[in-house]
């Protein structure tokens, strides 16, 4: 019984992303994550009746930012 020819496979190289590439991906991802967190907001937000208000807090020499949740009734 002998053996076959044997042809030696070409080796494949996987395409390297560029960093414009790598870039561009991370904020979709990123952007993708936000929408989804979102809307899982929004949805709690209508089935307890809340509202999501945003609050700009200004000091001396610095602001910050936090949010109230506050029932609707």
């Amino acid at each position: 019984m002998s053996k076959p020819d044997l042809k030696p496979v070409e080796e494949r190289v996987a395409p390297t992303p560029t960093p414009e590439e790598i870039k561009a991906f991370l904020q979709a991802d990123r952007l993708a994550r936000e929408q989804r967190a979102m809307a899982r907001i929004q949805q709690v937000l209508e089935e307890e009746r809340c509202l999501m208000n945003p609050v700009m807090v200004l000091s001396t020499n610095s602001v910050s930012g936090r949010i109230e949740i506050t029932a609707k009734d």
